[in-house]
């Protein structure tokens, strides 16, 4: 069976996510639908609260999502926001963004998932029942082996008014111990040969990751981390039997399962680069310095081009970025910088390895 060309990155949306998505290609851009994660207002650690109200860190979603991802599909998990989280007029929050989202005619699809609390399907269920455009429905390894996953399944879509070929899968393993590769493979396999809702579901996809939580253990200069989820993926499909039905493929882009919610005066991380090449990550990584930390970054970005596995400047907008910096006609810029080059550039990097591997 084909395998699918689409690409589900894992955004956890901020500044140099949705700026990624933007300055993407059209071409690739038709083949990405991004899984967003909505999220909370920071925490200030000083004042010992958030600080924002939940009303305005959500009220400039819809908005960017309009401006860098507009006319194309996004799957929207509000899994980040505290549950007991309402607008100030009382509404889920969930229910909120999609308000907002169809009054500007965007494409988005809700997440959800089977231990998701009863308001929260409930904002689901209203929003299947407007919008029409079915769910995802997120799970984890260790879910879709037990053996009532397809009743319980069964059981949340028709609740949620959802037919179950408007549910799109979203087979999330996170960081999983990817060694030995053959008896994962042999577990995923069994998943997706279970039949039922696996068959006929919208779409299938599995998700997974292999970057670090922290890049402390790195060397300073240039190292290379290994794509393991992309290698699964690869061994995966090729394992499958036909005429079993082949997953998409997703990832968390250049980010880690668990992400920094610590106090950010305390948290601060080295100059880095990271560049997605075959099978693998380039990092480039500087020593912090007390002040001027980007004075690093043209000196990163001169080591990722000579590393002999620089795609070139028309490659993707986030290695233009690269060679401009390094040459500086660009900005040495700031983290959020730094975030829309990789992502960009891995996102582009994946629907090209994505479009090789299935031929299309």
């Amino acid at each position: 069976m084909a395998i699918p060309n689409y690409y589900v990155p894992l955004l956890r949306w901020r500044a140099g996510e949705y700026r990624a998505l933007k300055r993407l290609s059209d071409a690739c851009r038709d083949r990405t639908v991004p899984l967003i994660e909505v999220l909370p207002p920071d925490y200030d650690f000083a004042l010992r609260q958030p600080k924002k109200h939940i009303d305005e860190q959500l009220k400039p979603f819809a908005k960017q999502v309009e401006d860098h991802w507009p006319n194309r599909p996004a799957l929207i998990d509000a899994v980040q926001i505290d549950p007991p989280s309402r607008m100030g007029d009382g509404r889920h929050p969930l229910t909120f963004i999609f308000d907002e989202a169809r009054a500007k005619g965007l494409d988005l699809v809700p997440v959800t998932a089977l231990d998701r609390d009863v308001t929260y399907q409930q904002s689901v269920q209203g929003i299947v029942a407007t919008s029409g455009r079915g769910i995802g429905l997120r799970c984890g390894l260790d879910e879709a082996l037990d053996p009532d996953f397809e009743a319980n399944v069964r059981a949340l879509i028709a609740q949620l008014g959802c037919p179950e070929n408007g549910v799109d899968i979203l087979l999330d393993l996170g960081n999983p111990k990817f060694d030995p590769q053959d008896p994962l493979i042999a577990i995923i396999t069994s998943v997706l040969s279970s039949g039922g809702i696996f068959a006929s579901a919208r779409s299938v996809t599995v998700l997974a990751t292999s970057f670090p939580d922290s890049l402390m253990s790195l060397q300073y200069g240039l190292d290379v981390l290994p794509r393991r989820e992309w290698m699964l993926y690869k061994a995966l499909v090729a394992a499958l039997p036909d005429p079993l039905r082949r997953p998409g493929f997703g990832d968390y882009a250049v980010a880690a399962v668990e992400f920094a919610k610590g106090d950010m005066r305390f948290m601060r991380g080295s100059p880095n680069v990271r560049y997605a090449i075959d099978d693998a990550w380039l990092i480039a990584k500087a020593k912090r310095q007390k002040s001027n930390n980007n004075h690093a970054y043209p000196g990163l970005c001169g080591a990722i081009i000579a590393s002999g596995s620089f795609a070139g400047t028309a490659f993707s907008e986030g290695s233009k970025y690269v060679d401009g910096c390094r040459l500086g006609s660009e900005k040495m810029g700031n983290p959020t910088t730094w975030k829309w080059v990789a992502t960009n550039h891995h996102i582009t990097k994946v629907v090209a390895d994505l479009a090789r591997l299935s031929g299309t």
